[in-house]
This record gives C-alpha cells, structure tokens and sequence, in this order.
C-alpha cells in the first residue's frame, strides 16, 4: 500500500481553521469576493448567484429583470505553495410563477504532491489532487416574504490515483429566507441553511469515518439606508459544523464560525465592504478583518475581498485574497 500523502489536503483545513474532523472540508470554503468582504456573512441575504451556496431559498426573491452568472477566482494559502486555487461558477435566474432556479460549479486544487511508497524515503514520482463539485438549486415563496429552498449536489474528491484515493457522495441543503415587515430600522431578513446533509463520502468503497462537512448556518440583515445616493447593508452569522459533536454542549456551541460586516454602495456604482470573522472550528483560530470593494457598471460587476488566514500562517502573509466577475443579462 502506498503512503498517501494529503499535504494539501492538510493545508485547506489550516487554512479555514477546521480540523479534519470531515471529508471534503472545502465545500465549505465560502465563495463570493462580495459576502466575504462582508464578514463571510450571507444566509440572511443570498440575493445573487452565489445564493445556491449560501441559502438557496434566496433564489425565491431573485430579479425578474435579468439573470446572473458569477466567477470567482482565489488563491487558496499562496504563503504555502502556489498551486493551491478555488474556482466558483455560479448561476441564478427567475423561473417565472415558480420562483427562481440556480446552481453552482466548484472546483478545488490542492496540488501536486510527491509520492513515497511504503518503505521509501524518497519520492519516486508525483500525483495531483483535487475536488470538484456541481449543484442545482431551487427556491420559491410559499407566503408573502417567506422563501424555501433546495440544493442538490454531486462531489467528487480526487486525492490519489488509486481507488482508495478516489471519493464521491451526494448532498442536499435545506433553507429559508423570511423578509421581516419593515418595522422602523429599515428591511429586516432572518435566513436558515442546513448544508452538505447526505451519505458519507465513499473512497473505494469505504465510506467509514468520511463525514460531510455538515453544518448549520444562522443569519440576519438590516438595510436601513436606501435611496438614491446611499445604500447601507449589515449582516450578522453564527454557523457550526454538525460533525463529530461529542463534547459538552458549552464547549461546542464555543466551537464555531461567526461573523459580521456591512456594505456601503454608492450611486448603485461602488461598493466598500468591512467585516469580521471568527472561525474556532477545531485546533486553529482563523479571526480578523475583512475588507473588500466592488464596482458595477453596464451589466458588469467586479468584486474584490481579502479575508484572514489562521494565526500560524500569519506570519507570511495575513490575508487571502478573492475576486468575482458577475454578469447579468
């Protein structure tokens, strides 16, 4: 049997900050350079096509005028090596009488590892690992300001060309959106998401001790600036994984990722974005500020955010840095 080697593997649950208590850990790497400007906070919000992620039941509410693709690129922890990226493809569109339909496509290198056999002390060759991901999504209003909905989603984690290094497994995510009556502080929304619930990830046939990143997302939203010249948006978020839950409940509710953050737009043409992030998920702390900015214009909009990274890896370089293009038509 050979010595499997997941250094990059490793290196993504460094950089989030969870152990590796789950299969897959990056599908729980947040995509969207606007949300993660923000904090990494949307569930209270999800209104683009980044909403397939976050809470699909934000689809309910998209824009009937137009539909919208989103591309995000991002290193992922540069400081350790640089073949570690996250591509995200996201879409949504309206779905006239229904609500509105989306999906995403996501893609994670973990790069070219060496291998070493059992036995050997030196690497006799090379392989490269990676994980891919596609996902449909749903949402629709079932009562006035109050939306459903439903992802389904197929992964696949390539970390060794042979068999046992090969996994795959089915999800689906669960989630609500409620648009509060204004009652004074401007647009209130509440939102709810139970993601990545379904088997666990099967590697040649075992699927024992593979848990999905299963996790539960919590969220709210106030916009209490809309006009023409300004539009304010802040946003709060407490999720916490749903796995290997064994300890007293005080000590789990304190293992957790939370965050907050607003965004300021200007003129419907440029967006400053602030946040914090505090993520204690496992044996590294990932906490700091977030930042980020956007500009649109012409059916064009170009997002940009830097989030931290966890505590050890500061050293060479505090932050990550994520960019989006979306387009709507």
């Amino acid at each position: 049997m050979h010595k499997l080697l997941f250094a990059a593997t490793l290196a993504v649950f460094a950089g989030t900050g969870w152990a590796a208590t789950a299969a897959v850990i990056w599908k729980d790497i947040t995509p969207g350079a606007r949300p993660n400007g923000m904090g990494e906070v949307f569930t209270a919000i999800s209104d683009d096509a980044t909403a397939s992620y976050w809470n699909p039941a934000g689809l309910a509410f998209v824009s009937p005028d137009r539909s919208e693709l989103t591309l995000q690129h991002s290193k992922w922890l540069p400081q350790l090596a640089d073949d570690l990226y996250f591509e995200f493809l996201g879409y949504a569109q309206h779905l006239e009488g229904w609500g509105g339909i989306g999906g995403n496509i996501t893609f994670m290198s973990m790069g070219e590892q060496q291998e070493i056999p059992e036995g050997y002390t030196e690497p006799v060759g090379t392989f490269y690992s990676y994980g891919i991901s596609g996902t449909g999504s749903f949402g629709t209003e079932v009562a006035e300001g109050l939306g459903v909905g439903m992802s389904l989603k197929f992964i696949y984690d390539h970390l060794y060309y042979e068999d046992n290094g090969k996994g795959s497994s089915f999800a689906a995510d669960f989630g609500v959106l409620y648009h509060v009556p204004e009652f004074g502080i401007g647009q209130v929304s509440l939102g709810a998401c139970l993601a990545n619930l379904g088997p666990n990830m099967s590697y040649g046939g075992n699927s024992e001790n593979n848990p999905l990143p299963r996790e539960i997302r919590l969220g709210l939203a106030v916009r209490p600036i809309e006009n023409d010249l300004f539009s304010l948006l802040a946003a709060g978020e407490y999720s916490k994984l749903l796995v290997d839950v064994t300890e007293e409940i005080g000590e789990e509710i304190g293992e957790n990722t939370f965050g907050m953050g607003a965004e300021l737009w200007y003129y419907d043409l440029l967006a400053l974005r602030a946040g914090y992030s505090h993520d204690t998920e496992g044996a590294s702390t990932r906490q700091g500020l977030t930042w980020g900015a956007g500009i649109k214009w012409e059916g064009f909009q170009f997002d940009m955010a830097f989030i931290p990274v966890v505590e050890e890896l500061q050293g060479s370089g505090k932050y990550n840095q994520k960019f989006s293009l979306t387009v709507g038509f």
